[in-house]
């Protein structure tokens, strides 16, 4: 018995916490079908970034030291999904790359909330099927159809086993899917019929009641993060509407005075963001306004860039100069192509809406050929994404001058102008003085007439 209760004191010493969750998450696992080399990991705010090597085999193995459990985004190349992380998980997943989706399958401590959330992902998929096909319907149609998914989501839930916490907040993200569906329905109908249907005069109470407050959602739910931006919407311009006296600035001041979460106030905040504009003739006293509203420093310093880049782009300023990659050989300035107006077109390979707009920019470089204008595309592509970019050129045959940013969006001629969400149209005249920093897209009804009055201006000056 001595024997015993000695080797036990043993143990403990050697091994005091073998009992304890770890602080940290185990991720591993294998990828089928691939040649990429890594895996992109992310929370919502970017506070968390990994990236987590592949090898030649498709396996990976590393340790997560994220900072606050939650649902984070992983990538694959062009393919991304969602995770959640909580310390102590031990998670090893399996994805086939030829059938990403519904290839995921997770094993091991924290298997449970995640296979959960890939079965309803492909049960999303099943019950909505065509989006045209979904949202146009009449409303009666439409409210049953979400109703009934919201309830085969629940059922779903309770058949995975999930409990407690993690059970509530897969709850409550079916509820804010449930909220942010019904809010899509105008926005879609418009889109398909061009009209807008006629709504029950309470049709967005449900979101107008949500609580706005609930940090656990906003760290774990991008619909909710979503509604939120809505719900601001929504409940400014009743408020607007009753009180013409009421500024933006004030609305949401008062909005926000009973929010705990600093993250969530801020995030309501961002939304005066625009405000700091050309076309807000106040926007210079707006600026300290919306700034001391802010609590983060990092949100603070994206709307004073934002300020600085009003004041500094001004139309008739001069433009940030460039010195790029050209596709064509050799590197390409601002100043190399004085003499000409300049279309700039910011884009990148991954993204969607730039190469939607590829064809419209195609027909417009045809049509200006033996026009005083230089049309430029900038990618903003990373160093990893070089080959992807030297092989869509030559596919796309846009035509044009193609050359590639020499730090992405973190460029100086990118920060110069603000450039966060592309794609981005700037034009900048014959001198390298700013016209706009805001142009017509490619795609534009009034993109040509925009172009012939500015050659047109240009000729008479130089007669």
């Amino acid at each position: 018995m001595k024997n015993i209760i000695l080797l036990s004191l043993m143990l403990l010493t050697f091994f005091p916490n073998v009992q304890e969750e770890n602080d940290f998450v185990l991720y591993s696992g294998n990828i089928k079908n691939t040649n990429e080399s890594i895996i992109k990991i992310v929370n919502y705010d970017k506070s968390f970034q990994k990236e987590v090597a592949i090898d030649a085999t498709g396996n990976f193995n590393d340790t997560l030291f994220i900072t606050m459990p939650g649902t984070y985004f992983f990538q694959i190349g062009k393919s991304y999904s969602t995770v959640f992380l909580r310390k102590g998980y031990n998670l090893n997943v399996s994805i086939d790359s030829d059938d990403f989706y519904k290839s995921i399958n997770y094993k091991g401590k924290g298997s449970e909330v995640n296979n959960f959330q890939v079965a309803k992902g492909m049960l999303k998929n099943e019950l909505v099927g065509d989006a045209k096909e979904f949202f146009v319907v009449p409303i009666d149609d439409f409210l049953l159809k979400i109703k009934n998914n919201e309830e085969a989501f629940l059922a779903l839930l309770e058949e995975s086993g999930l409990s407690g916490n993690d059970k509530e907040i897969q709850k409550n993200i079916i509820k804010h899917d449930y909220l942010l569906t019904r809010y899509n329905y105008d926005k879609f109908v418009h889109y398909h019929t061009k009209q807008h249907p006629v709504l029950p005069s309470d049709y967005y109470s449900p979101i107008l009641q949500m609580n706005i407050d609930d940090e656990e959602s906003f760290i774990n739910d991008k619909n909710y993060r979503a509604l939120i931006i809505e719900y601001w919407r929504l409940s400014s311009e009743m408020a607007l509407a009753k009180d013409p006296d009421l500024s933006i600035i004030e609305f949401t001041k008062n909005l926000i005075i009973d929010i705990k979460n600093t993250e969530i106030k801020d995030h309501i905040v961002s939304m005066l963001f625009r405000q700091v504009s050309l076309k807000n003739e106040n926007y210079e006293t707006d600026y300290p306004k919306i700034l001391a509203l802010l609590s983060d420093d990092k949100m603070k310093e994206k709307l004073t860039i934002r300020y600085n880049s009003v004041n500094s782009t001004q139309p008739g300023m001069a433009s940030m100069d460039f010195n790029y990659e050209n596709y064509a050989g050799g590197k390409t300035s601002l100043k190399d192509l004085r003499g000409k107006l300049v279309y700039v077109e910011v884009w990148a390979t991954w993204c969607g809406p730039c190469k939607n707009e590829m064809p419209f920019l195609t027909e417009i470089i045809k049509e200006y050929k033996d026009k005083d204008i230089e049309f430029v595309s900038i990618s903003i592509d990373s160093k990893k994404d070089y080959d992807k970019w030297r092989a869509m050129v030559p596919e796309k045959n846009v035509g044009g001058m193609q050359l590639l940013a020499d730090n992405g969006l973190k460029s100086e001629f990118m920060e110069f102008f603000s450039v966060s969400l592309i794609p981005r149209s700037i034009l900048i005249d014959a001198e390298g003085k700013i016209i706009t920093k805001m142009a017509p897209r490619p795609s534009s009804d009034t993109i040509r007439t925009f172009l012939n009055n500015l050659l047109d201006n240009k000729i008479k000056m130089m007669k």
